[in-house]
């Protein structure tokens, strides 16, 4: 997937790009796992670009990233225990988005 392959690398403009260009692919995945992991990324790619962008633009990226994040959220809230770690690093993100650092080491730690 190329997604994983630029939040690998960290290319984040390339990320978010593609998620824009994709839209909701939650919809056609055929394996539940396949679109929990496309969530994850489609969130991490959000906080990520946010972090870099100003402005309207980074306040747009945070909404966009919290309504994904929101969406594991309620997963994990229904009892999916697979995608709590993935709340973990997500929520550390949105500290370090907000300058929370104390918070953020708590959520990587």
């Amino acid at each position: 997937m190329k997604l994983e392959v630029f939040v690998f690398y960290q290319e984040w403009k390339k990320a978010i790009d593609l998620v824009r260009k994709a839209g909701n692919v939650r919809l056609i995945f055929s394996s539940y796992f396949g679109a929990v992991r496309y969530t994850f990324f489609e969130a991490l790619t959000y906080v990520k670009a946010a972090q870099s962008a100003s402005g309207w633009k980074k306040r747009q990226m945070k909404k966009c990233a919290l309504q994904t994040i929101q969406l594991i959220r309620g997963w994990a809230k229904n009892g999916n225990v697979n995608v709590v770690h993935y709340l973990f690093i997500l929520e550390a993100e949105l500290a370090v988005l907000s300058g929370k650092n104390n918070k953020a080491k708590e959520g990587f730690n």
